[in-house]
């Protein structure tokens, strides 16, 4: 489930290339216009092909989409050796290809959810998150996880199957090569790094080092794809200067935050019309998604990108090649691969809890991401920056024989002075959380509308939080039995 494309990001990444489009040769799809930035096509005068192909088209059908996609899946024979040239990987075996309705790809998302996060694990997930603040109202995880998937996905590989499946059929030859660049990379990926061994689905990896590891997965299928976009422009060779320029085009992307990139997105759908309904539907779906399953979701693509441009200055694809034998373990080091990734990794610092007499609903890492998203999502002041100090954490969500939650949270930071910036946003959280509550003196305890209060305390580089505690015993307890292995 973490090898689906995010076509969102898919389009708006090829819209900006800021390459000169041309023509594909024979290695692409002929007559197709490569990826540009509104610039006339060189030696040709034409305008902006995105725009030419905007023009009224005839009313699409099922048949004509099925045709479509046979003729991209044909393709794909000649896509192949592009992208294995690009990564500097080989083909052990076939790559199976399939167009699949998606009705049935919709089924194949709710099979494999159902198997992660079957109903009583999604429903105490869900209801931990929405104790923790990270979700404005209470929503099931899982059908949220199936939107996510279901609307953002526009082709996948399923490391099971071995097999790469097209589901959205743009019309567009562009855009569907494009799609399957991405996709076979991640075919190439299976057969040389094994990502199922890579990305387990069974609880072995906490969900920070998880979301670590899918940011190498899709990072390094993005960069190859974008290669690829600026292949069929260049022709075999890349010269320093577009790198230079793919650099920047990548670095400008992976800066942006959610809603520059969802606005960014549909602004664009306005413009595309060779656009399809369903993508046009998965764009605007994009709203309905909370951030904290959209964000770790869309930053992997183009922030993760970043973090395969980086090791790649620092070694070539051996060096990319190196992410998946020794994998980073957190967000951080990902969000910061030039200064947290490269040269050296900053390892986070594992933080282990007691473990309580009542039942547990959800206990994991939230690493910087998650924290980024909690902050930003509450509007706390300098969110990001509050977040960026971030050592390790470690939380638990239990539910009392009253039926009251209760969430336990130790967190170490990289200095005093981060652990202080970071309290000070989580507190002003709580005002926006919970409307009217005292929050001058968080030791004291800050009462939640529902039950209970939060208890927010700092000692040097750690920060201490108990939310929905009866009393501050409760904070105290935490303090004392937690344990910190640095």
């Amino acid at each position: 489930m973490r090898s689906l494309l995010a076509l969102a990001v898919a389009l708006v990444a090829c819209r900006n290339s800021s390459e000169a489009p041309a023509q594909r040769g024979a290695a692409g799809s002929a007559g197709s216009a490569a990826p540009g930035s509104g610039s006339a096509a060189a030696g040709s005068g034409s305008a902006d092909p995105w725009a030419a192909q905007a023009a009224p088209r005839p009313p699409d059908t099922p048949e004509t989409r099925k045709a479509r996609a046979e003729r991209a899946l044909q393709r794909v024979a000649t896509i192949l050796p592009e992208v294995a040239k690009l990564r500097a990987l080989t083909y052990d075996r076939a790559v199976p290809t399939k167009y699949q309705l998606p009705a049935e790809f919709q089924a194949f998302v709710r099979r494999e959810i159902a198997r992660e996060l079957p109903g009583e694990r999604s429903r105490d997930l869900s209801a931990a998150f929405a104790h923790l603040g990270l979700l404005v109202k209470p929503i099931d995880i899982a059908t949220v996880e199936e939107q996510a998937m279901t609307t953002q996905a526009g082709a996948y590989y399923d490391p099971a199957a071995k097999a790469f499946f097209l589901v959205m059929v743009p019309d567009s030859d562009l855009m569907l090569d494009t799609i399957s660049a991405h996709e076979l990379t991640h075919a190439l990926q299976d057969q040389h790094f094994n990502l199922t061994r890579y990305l387990p689905s069974d609880g072995s990896l906490d969900e920070d080092a998880a979301i670590a590891r899918r940011f190498v997965v899709e990072g390094d299928a993005t960069f190859v794809m974008l290669q690829y976009a600026m292949h069929g422009v260049l022709g075999d060779k890349i010269s320093p200067i577009a790198m230079t320029t793919l650099r920047q085009q990548i670095a400008q992307f992976a800066a942006l935050d959610i809603d520059a990139l969802k606005a960014q997105a549909k602004a664009q759908s306005s413009a595309f019309g060779m656009m399809d309904d369903d993508i046009k539907k998965s764009i605007d779906a994009m709203d309905d998604i909370p951030p904290a399953v959209l964000v770790p979701l869309l930053d992997s693509y183009m922030k993760g990108a970043l973090v395969a441009l980086v090791a790649y200055e620092h070694g070539g694809w051996p060096s990319v090649d190196k992410l998946y034998r020794k994998p980073p373990e957190s967000s951080e080091q990902v969000l910061h691969p030039e200064t947290k990734l490269f040269p050296v990794p900053e390892r986070p610092r594992r933080v282990k809890l007691a473990k309580s007499a009542d039942r547990e609903l959800s206990g994991n890492v939230l690493g910087e991401l998650q924290w980024r998203i909690y902050l930003e999502l509450w509007k706390s002041p300098r969110a990001a920056e509050a977040a960026e100090g971030w050592g390790g954490d470690r939380y638990s969500v239990t539910r009392r024989s009253d039926g009251h939650l209760v969430g336990r949270i130790a967190t170490t930071w990289d200095s005093a002075k981060d652990a202080e910036q970071f309290a000070t946003a989580y507190i002003a959280s709580l005002a926006a959380r919970f409307p009217g509550a005292d929050t001058s003196d968080p030791a004291a305890g800050i009462a939640r509308p529902d039950s209970g209060k939060v208890f927010v305390r700092t000692i040097g580089k750690r920060v201490f939080i108990v939310d929905g505690a009866r009393a501050a015993a409760e904070l105290e307890e935490l303090i004392r039995t937690s344990k910190f292995d640095g």
